[in-house]
């Protein structure tokens, strides 16, 4: 890719397709929306899933933590903007709520008993050992975590796919109706605050493409651990 492409919209493709990629190949997804997997199984999958997202706003803790001072040549204003805002449609959305509603539907009646797993553990602090490292910049904090983001609107469109045509769960699945546009317009919001669209950014690609990688690579391992 030549200096002249770094713009967020040839970035979108470029990290759409690994996304694409990585979902066909996962173990998991494959068996998933193909229907092959015992409902027991899924629900034990998605249970780890939803321990996960219940702390996945401490990844926005950590961007915050790094992010550029005031004064810099970065939109600091923008930056924390975007990412208090996220927070707080985390909160005002009731995100818990819905998650709550879609566990009873796949026979989750008591969430707090749910164990993590080592690997959603590992999952779980992964992106604070990685970012919180002085060597990490905040830039690479933030394309990664906006790499991550990129991952949801497939993932959930499959997600939606997969448990009503061939586990007829047709209720209570508006959790994953949440941020199918957003997460783009939110990776484009955050690419342009970062990037300076020169060969430096690759870096940032790379940062982004990793937490594509480690995402679809957790719901595996949990696939295969429980």
């Amino acid at each position: 890719m030549s200096a002249t492409t770094f713009t967020s919209e040839s970035i979108v493709t470029e990290l759409s397709d690994t996304v694409g990629s990585e979902l066909e190949n996962s173990a998991f997804w494959s068996a998933f929306t193909a229907g092959e997997l015992p409902l027991e199984h899924v629900s034990k999958v998605f249970q780890q899933y939803y321990l996960w997202r219940n702390t996945f706003h401490r990844w926005f803790g950590v961007c915050i933590a790094k992010s550029p001072a005031f004064g810099s040549s970065y939109d600091t204003d923008y930056i924390l903007r975007e990412l208090s805002e996220h927070i707080e449609e985390e909160v005002t959305g009731d995100h818990h709520g819905l998650a709550l509603q879609f566990l009873k539907v796949i026979g989750v009646d008591n969430p707090q008993a749910i164990e993590p797993l080592p690997v959603t553990t590992a999952y779980e602090n992964h992106f604070a050992e990685l970012y919180l490292a002085p060597e990490r910049t905040g830039q690479e904090s933030l394309a990664a975590l906006a790499g991550r983001e990129l991952v949801a609107p497939l993932r959930n469109r499959l997600t939606l796919d997969a448990f009503q045509d061939r586990y007829g769960i047709t209720e209570s699945l508006e959790f994953f109706h949440l941020h199918e546009e957003l997460e783009v317009e939110h990776f484009r919001g955050l690419w342009g605050a970062v990037a300076t669209r020169s060969e430096k950014d690759r870096k940032l690609v790379e940062a982004a493409k990793d937490q594509i990688v480690r995402h679809v690579r957790f719901w595996d391992d949990v696939h295969a651990a429980v």
